[in-house]
């Protein structure tokens, strides 16, 4: 009698064991079907900037060569406004099937520390799924416009004219802001929708400086249309080896350095992230792709989603630290 009892019992929860394997399998296998197909169609890569600028140029040599490793086109999309929440916003409440990429640089990470309203959450409804390079900005006169020769000499410049030096702001100024909250410096700021924006202004001489990253710049500095005072990583930066650090040029508080990440909507399946990871880790080990990021000023980068990931919300952590320290307001 024990016997059929214990054979009962073992029948029952054979049973049990197989209807929950096969209520896992239903609920599994479209996701490892769909990663085993995708991409199957054109992917779309938000730039949350205009054209021009640093995380526009970095997002289309990603683009392209994403391209050619998945098999399928990447069409890079535009989508400015709002110091770069406007698209961060259009790929955090987009399909999380792998089909809407978001390319972005220090704002990822800059707008969650600086904008206390964002309409979406950046530790939740978005990614990382991979970091293609890391870089350092520089801050850049116009040669035309102002005469200073140093840094030192810039700072001493706008100590002895409060609030009458103009920056532009392309995308995120809390680069600015911490720049004149650590030098304790009274500056106006002209906010831009992008990088681009900000170089064509400083060129034409409506603003007395920026501060970016040197893509979008490099050629105006080789024909000195441009002059960079100095780097704000803590070493020299090898596309412009001349330019002192912050640290040696006499504001050695102010250091600054960002990546450029890929990302996805926060529910994005695990099998594509890591698809994607992968493709993106093969093109930027690619010596052509090497190159293009280091004429760029920056050095690409090989990192799992995990180190990523970790990257990104250590980031924000440290940017907050920093903004609480050296007093900048959030936004709303």
């Amino acid at each position: 009698m024990k016997e059929n009892t214990s054979q009962s019992t073992q029948f029952f929860f054979n049973h049990i064991i197989l209807w929950f394997c096969s209520l896992f399998l239903i609920f599994i296998s479209p996701s490892i079907s769909f990663a085993q197909t995708y991409p199957d169609r054109n992917i779309v890569g938000v730039v949350p900037f205009p054209p021009g600028g640093g995380t526009d140029i970095f997002g289309r040599l990603v683009a392209e060569n994403l391209s050619k490793q998945l098999g399928q086109t990447v069409i890079v999309e535009n989508k400015a406004g709002a110091d770069g929440n406007i698209g961060m916003d259009f790929v955090a409440k987009s399909n999380p099937n792998g089909y809407t990429l978001l390319f972005n640089s220090s704002a990822a990470t800059v707008n969650p520390v600086l904008y206390s309203k964002l309409r979406f959450d950046p530790l939740k409804d978005l990614t990382p799924i991979g970091i293609a390079c890391e870089y350092y900005n520089v801050i850049v006169i116009n040669p035309e416009k102002t005469s200073s020769k140093s840094l030192a000499e810039f700072l001493d410049l706008i100590r002895k004219n409060p609030g009458k030096i103009n920056a532009g702001a392309g995308g995120t100024r809390l680069v600015i802001d911490m720049f004149t909250s650590t030098g304790k410096l009274d500056v106006a700021v002209i906010p831009y929708k992008g990088g681009g924006d900000s170089i064509t202004a400083l060129l034409k001489g409506e603003v007395d400086f920026i501060i970016i990253n040197t893509p979008g710049i490099i050629q105006f500095l080789n024909s000195g249309k441009l002059k960079a005072l100095a780097v704000t990583g803590p070493k020299r930066q090898f596309d412009i080896p001349d330019v002192p650090t912050t640290r040696e040029a006499g504001m050695p508080e102010y250091v600054y350095s960002s990546f450029f990440g890929v990302y996805v909507q926060g529910n994005t399946s695990e099998a594509v992230k890591r698809k994607l990871n992968t493709a993106l880790n093969e093109i930027t080990s690619k010596p052509e792709v090497i190159s293009a990021f280091r004429r760029g000023g920056a050095e690409p980068v090989q990192k799992t989603i995990e180190e990523s990931s970790s990257r990104y919300l250590d980031e924000i952590r440290r940017l907050k630290e920093l903004a609480t320290k050296v007093g900048i307001p959030t936004l709303d």
